[in-house]
């Protein structure tokens, strides 16, 4: 029978408390076949060991154990058995419970806060690594109002890792899979000299094949490329057990095709605007890259996974991170330390045409929209040369992120049997980016490397701008600096053997700074944005578009500017927030396998900036979000072979922080601006079961239901739907804004059902274990406009696993197929509209859908040395 953790408890500040239990083994297998009653599962609940089912919150836990049974490989399976947990893989944005952020902008954060061993990450990638390092993981659900750091106001994820164990260990891993991925793994752990242990593991992985076909010239992308990671451990402990620590370090890279966060995950449905040189809105700054283009989207043709581009979606990744615990244990309390510090640098190229269309190709005076004698009814001012122009259509990105944070924690714990439990603490989060979000190129189109300056004394004089060696057509860039500060206490009194009441307040400071720098051109243009079209030369309208119009927001302390050596504009953004946030809860046990309780907590995120973009708009910053948390739970264990859990849940959730899209007046292109949507309600119910019916055989199954609603925001545009013309659209202006009541918030799954049914044999050489699971999620926006662009149908997967352990517990081997009957499934929706009116595919929607991988097999060879 497989023992298991799937099941709900509170774990507020289990990410901060340091897993110290040494381990004398590592196999995640060990045990699979052991008697028909259900594990129990010890953490460290609110920084003290508790059993899972006596502490009061709904939190899903995974040993490495369960992982393996179940097949919990990636950040996409971690949601499968999460109640009212969703990931959106195009985007990498987290969400639970209908919580999540709106934006990837470096100086605006997520909802739901994640930790590596009480370590503050910004990503979830960590989620993903193998059972070789992680001993446990654990899903917060709900806002953690006292004990979590930063962004905990929908929830909070954190990994343990595996610990240097007392005993030699060593053990070797093998993964081989179709599409020609191989992974290697392998770790040494014990004791080193003195009371001091030490832990050395690594893993490479390699994949020659995509899940994605480039029509053009047969080559693959999307899951693709090299990665590996090196991570080393030391703890020991002085003065008799009395000071204890433990470091951890760890460096990474990745050097990918289309695989991590922002790879190719998309399939395009649509069609191409072939006909006319300009596109976009009322048109856009640039020239069409599809024009002249023969073919429709390569998804068109029936297959999801084709694509057609000349530019590969390249990522590379630079990872450096390191964590230091330290805990002394005085007579009644322990005084524990947390810090630590990452960097990283990540860098994604992407193709920005969608096509393979690299030109040249030639604009002569019978082009649409140029107005010569031959074309009466073009575009005006436009002298087309002799022979035409030369158009390169290929455009490119060079998304870029470079961060690097630290964070320092103190807390002090009671350690007394007295009825009344304390903890109090101060934290400390500092974080500095280097973040580009647009450097859009035209690569080919020499014209770019020497642009003119616009003169409006003289519109049609030659002025030379800064010089643009790297052909930039756009570029929006910010530097941040992020800064966080609390101080918190909880109190735990049980008031009888029945009953427990549970008080906790946090007081938490955010600053944040970002310089903004944008700089913007046109094109060959007829749009109002581009005032001069008397030149063949790409004209700088960064002076007269970026930043333009009163600068209302508080958070601009420096108006923008232009550097007139790099052509850069610049403006300063600044502004602080503060909260209280915290809970009040109360439990109850009326008998030994009996727990219910109920809560109120509430939760707090920082405002930001949606700093960094090409046009520096005028609303670039919100207030802070707050959130009203009730929640009631129970759990109950029935026999020892029946476990349940469930918990209802009812939010009142303020000022959303979103950022909007519009027509700007001056470009008319779509340009975003950062608002605080008023208000939104979120409520559900969650439930998890674990039954063992007969020995050896256990059956798995959570539902999650989730309402999460806005109840008041207008008026927004929705820049594919501009006139509000679409189906359920709810016009509120004249001009096409929208009233949002009544819409999804995104990612917000409303049905949820997982089923896992695992049976082991127990063998004379060892034990066989077979494991299949069942996953099935409803119908999901990804916008809060509500429309069947954004929405990702309904679709359900099947997994399959075969696990042997040998009697020795030197080795295993298990087999699996993933995706069995390889269903296109999509974790993300999204479109972009032709807007411009006197286009032949006005009102056009093309639809983007991010899909989860195709069906993946292989086998896993496991040999251990001891």
């Amino acid at each position: 029978m497989v023992t298991t953790a799937l099941v709900t408890a509170t774990l507020a500040g289990a990410a901060h408390a340091q897993d110290s239990t040494p381990r004398t083994t590592e196999n995640p297998n060990q045990g699979l076949a052991a008697g028909n009653v259900i594990e129990e599962i010890v953490v460290t609940a609110e920084k003290r060991e508790q059993s899972l089912q006596d502490v009061p919150v709904a939190v899903s836990a995974f040993t490495d154990e369960t992982r393996e049974v179940v097949g919990i490989r990636s950040v996409q399976d971690l949601t499968n058995f999460t109640p009212g947990l969703a990931y959106a893989t195009n985007t990498d944005r987290i969400n639970m419970r209908g919580i999540g952020r709106f934006t990837n902008n470096r100086s605006s954060e997520g909802g739901v806060a994640m930790y590596s061993d009480g370590f503050f990450t910004s990503s979830v990638t960590s989620f993903a690594r193998s059972t070789l390092f992680i001993e446990r993981t654990e899903v917060l659900r709900g806002p953690q109002g006292t004990l979590y750091g930063r962004n905990a106001i929908g929830g909070a994820l954190n990994i343990i890792s595996k610990r240097p164990t007392d005993e030699f260990y060593a053990e070797v891993r093998a993964n081989f899979e179709n599409y020609d991925l191989q992974t290697y793994e392998a770790a040494v752990s014990g004791p080193l000299w003195g009371n001091i242990r030490g832990r050395l593991a690594g893993t490479y992985t390699s994949q020659d094949e995509g899940y994605f076909t480039n029509i053009s010239d047969g080559r693959t992308e999307g899951g693709r490329g090299d990665t590996w990671q090196i991570e080393y451990q030391l703890d020991g402990e002085l003065a008799d057990g009395k000071f204890e620590w433990w470091f951890k370090g760890s460096t990474a890279e990745w050097d990918t095709l289309g695989r991590g966060p922002g790879g190719r995950t998309t399939a395009v449905i649509g069609q191409r605007e072939i006909g006319q040189l300009l596109i976009g809105a009322a048109p856009s700054l640039t020239p069409n890259p599809s024009f002249g283009y023969t073919t429709p989207y390569a998804a068109n043709s029936g297959d999801l996974r084709l694509f057609d581009t000349n530019t590969p979606n390249v990522i590379t990744l630079e990872d450096v991170d390191f964590t230091l615990h330290a805990t002394l244990h005085l007579d009644g309390f322990d005084i524990r330390y947390i810090g630590g510090h990452h960097y990283y640098d990540y860098r994604l190229q992407s193709d920005l045409d969608n096509s393979s269309n690299v030109g040249p190709i030639q604009i002569t005076s019978a082009t649409p929209f140029f107005r010569t004698p031959t074309n009466p009814t073009g575009a005006p001012g436009f002298a087309i040369p002799p022979g035409g122009i030369a158009f390169f259509p290929s455009q490119v990105n060079q998304y870029h992120e470079e961060v690097w944070w630290f964070s320092n924690e103190l807390n002090f714990a009671s350690t007394t049997d007295s009825p009344l439990q304390w903890l109090f603490g101060l934290y400390q989060y500092r974080e500095g980016s280097n973040y580009t979000l647009s450097d859009a190129r035209f690569p080919d189109q020499p014209q770019f490397a020497n642009p003119i300056n616009f003169n409006i004394a003289a519109p049609t004089a030659f002025v030379p701008a800064a010089p643009n060696p790297l052909r930039r057509y756009a570029y929006g860039s910010s530097q941040n600096v992020n800064e966080s500060y609390a101080a918190y206490g909880q109190v735990d009194w049980e008031m009888t053997e029945q009953w427990k009441l549970t008080a906790g307040l946090r007081y938490t400071y955010d600053r944040k700074r970002a310089f903004e720098s944008a700089r913007l051109f046109c094109w060959l243009s007829t749009s109002p944005g581009c005032p001069t079209r008397a030149f063949l030369t790409p004209v700088d309208v960064t002076s007269i578009v970026v930043g333009q119009g009163p600068q209302i927001d508080p958070a601009v302390v420096v108006a923008p500017y232009t550097d007139p050596t790099t052509g850069y504009r610049h403006r300063l953004l600044e502004q602080d927030w503060d909260a209280f946030s915290g809970t009040l809860g109360v439990q109850w046990e009326p008998d030994p396998d009996t727990m219910a309780y109920a809560k109120y907590t509430r939760g707090y995120k920082a405002g930001g900036f949606n700093a960094g973009t090409v046009t520096l708009q005028q609303l670039v910053s919100t207030d802070k979000e707050l959130i009203d948390a009730y929640e009631i739970g129970l759990k109950k264990n029935f026999g020892g072979n029946l476990q349940v859990n469930a918990s209802a849940f009812y939010y009142e959730y303020s000022d959303i922080q979103a950022p909007l899209s519009g027509i700007n007046p001056i470009t008319q292109n779509a340009t975003t601006e950062f608002f605080n949507l008023p208000q939104a309600t979120s409520k559900g119910f969650e439930l998890e079961t674990i039954w063992q019916p007969i020995d050896n055989l256990q059956l798995l199954l959570n539902y999650s239901y989730l309402d999460a609603t806005i109840e008041e925001a207008c008026c927004f545009s929705d820049p594919d739907d501009p006139n509000a013309t679409q189906p359920g659209a709810q016009p509120a202006t004249p001009t096409g804004a929208q009233n949002l009541s009544g819409q999804k918030l995104p990612s917000s799954t409303p049905h949820r059902v997982t089923v896992n049914a695992n049976y082991t044999w127990e063998l004379a050489p060892g034990d066989l274990t077979a494991s299949v699971s069942y996953v099935w999620r409803d119908d999901t926006y990804y916008s809060v406009f509500n429309r069947w662009y954004n929405q990702a149908k309904a679709y359900e997967t099947v997994d399959a696993r075969v696990l042997f352990n040998d009697a020795d517990d030197r080795f295993t081997v298990i087999g699996f197929v993933k995706n069995i009957f390889d269903v296109e499934g999509a974790a993300g929706a999204d479109a972009n509209r032709r807007n411009t009116a006197m286009l032949p595919t006005f009102g056009f929607i093309t639809r983007n859908l991010s899909l989860i991988a195709p069906r993946t097999y292989g086998v896993e060879l496991q040999y251990r040395f001891r």
